[in-house]
């Protein structure tokens, strides 16, 4: 747009819109009453401005896609606030079953990575009522343990004293504790379970065979991984294997994203290339929505899935992708549904890894191009070094440590992991075949190889290092959108960009004392 500093996208406003009426669930869920006047105000701001807009648009003084802007901002902006307030009212009553209580639910998870049993049911009734949530529980060792026979999809009964997981702790809200639905936790004897068997649902009889499969053609330790690596569910995997893959910079290979959507997406191509288009977009639509139930709707599927569908949308039209603008749909569009997940470590993870390679990653590759380096080199070098750059607040503000070796790890053993994967893809139906197991041993030894790989990166001295920080890092963005091509004042570029940066780093240094 001529004259503007900034490159318009209609949705850089609408998540903008949205994230502001995030902000506003966030006050009210520390105050009720000051929230309230919060959404007052944002409410009044956001529909005078559609109206105004729109009415514009009406009258032909202004642009269509600043209506659509408009419109959007206030649709998806109004729901992320009613859900997310109506969230923090019902996460709320449960407060009123911290203490004893008789406990009947049904297993939807099991974890014995640890050696301990450890359960997480739904479907929960506590004092006879049923509510809203899943408990997670842990079964303290006993002479008679009943949880030796529990299985996914029997009922467990037992009295204990249950705490009540808080959704905002402090000015925190807790990301994780919304993401997964745990509202409870319990601590019981082995002995004191009572269990009812029943049966799995098609899903869970899906998920336990695939991983039996894995398991025993590969072994405990390698079935595990490949496990985690399709299904992204960590719960079987040996708690050692995720702290040396996340020092190495390659634990997001163990949480199902865009980056598996990508590889599946590629192997559904190659596969159906002889296709048409018209037929091919429809079966891969279908494939990666069966993939996002696999995964259990983590929010990086969600998003990766949603941009996807868009990009194969526009292709299928004729139409021009844009990244950036398919990255925010997806955040918008996520937030009106489900607007806590802006505080989940591993929703921001993933967006700002998609957000770092639309700012800078072309940038990079031009750069490193003109320099004589070959095109996929430079173009795998600027999206490693794109995602780090832009993952570093996240990582710094939720885990508190940096992996230096992350941009080296993922530039030389990405291309790795997609051989790994792609593999593990092509050869499960053919190892679902009776007595054709066996074809799982090449991706077994492909995983050995990228096993002792992450070992070896973890273990070099200084791999991880620890920041404290504050909410303030996340002023960097910002900072990155002003030092990207999306912004493009011609003088003084620069001094807005070293200003910004001081005041951020200021901010971050008062904030983290």
């Amino acid at each position: 747009m001529a004259g503007s500093p900034v490159n318009f996208r209609t949705f850089i406003v609408v998540a903008l819109s949205v994230g502001a009426a995030v902000f506003c669930v966030y006050v009210y869920s520390l105050n009720y009453i000051v929230g309230t006047v919060f959404a007052s105000a944002y409410t009044a701001t956001i529909v005078f401005i559609t109206i105004m807009v729109i009415y514009k648009y009406i009258t032909k003084r202004t642009k269509l896609r600043y209506a659509v802007a408009a419109a959007l901002s206030f649709v998806l902006g109004i729901s992320a606030f009613a859900v997310g307030a109506y969230t923090a009212d019902d996460w709320r009553t449960g407060e009123a079953y911290n203490g004893n209580c008789s406990v009947l639910g049904r297993v939807c998870a099991v974890d014995f990575s640890s050696g301990d049993y450890k359960f997480v049911i739904e479907d929960l009734y506590l004092n006879g009522k049923p509510v809203v949530g899943k408990m997670r529980v842990t079964v303290l060792p006993a002479e008679n343990n009943a949880a030796e026979h529990v299985a996914t999809g029997d009922k467990l009964s037992f009295e204990a004293s249950v705490r009540h997981v808080k959704l905002i702790s402090g000015f925190r809200i807790n990301g994780n504790a919304y993401r997964t639905n745990i509202r409870y936790n319990v601590s019981v004897r082995g002995d004191a379970l009572s269990v009812v068997f029943g049966a799995p649902s098609a899903l869970e009889k899906f998920t336990a065979g695939l991983r039996e499969l894995l398991v025993e053609n590969m072994g405990e330790k390698y079935g595990n991984i490949a496990f985690s690596m399709l299904t992204g569910d960590k719960y079987a995997l040996d708690g050692e294997i995720k702290d040396y893959f996340t020092a190495a910079g390659l634990g997001h290979i163990m949480a199902v994203s865009g980056l598996h959507i990508g590889f599946l997406i590629f192997v559904l191509n190659f596969v159906l290339y002889r296709l048409s288009k018209k037929v091919r977009f429809p079966i891969i639509l279908a494939a990666i929505a069966g993939y996002t139930v696999l995964a259990d709707f983590s929010p990086s599927v969600v998003r990766a899935v949603i941009m996807a569908v868009i990009s194969g949308f526009a292709v299928f039209v004729g139409g021009r992708k844009d990244l950036l603008s398919s990255l925010l749909c997806a955040f918008s569009f996520i937030l009106a549904v489900k607007p806590m997940y802006l505080f989940d470590a591993g929703f921001l993870l993933s967006f700002a890894a998609i957000f770092g390679i639309a700012l800078f990653a072309n940038s990079i590759r031009l750069f490193m191009a003109k320099r004589g380096a070959h095109n996929k080199i430079a173009s795998g070098i600027g999206a490693s070094v794109s995602v780090s750059v832009a993952v570093t607040p996240v990582q710094t503000y939720f885990f508190g440590q940096i992996q230096l070796l992350s941009v080296i790890a993922n530039v030389i053993l990405l291309p790795f992991v997609s051989v790994v994967f792609i593999t593990l893809v092509a050869t499960l139906p053919i190892a679902a075949i009776p007595y054709c197991g066996g074809i799982l041993h090449a991706s077994k030894y492909l995983l050995v190889a990228l096993d002792y790989a992450a070992q070896g990166i973890a273990a070099v001295p200084f791999t991880v290092i620890t920041v404290k920080t504050s909410a303030a890092v996340f002023l960097c963005y910002p900072v990155m959108f002003c030092a990207s091509g999306y912004f493009m004042m011609n003088k003084g570029k620069t001094a807005v960009i070293l200003y910004s940066a001081a005041v951020c780093v200021l901010i971050c240094y008062i904030c983290a004392a």
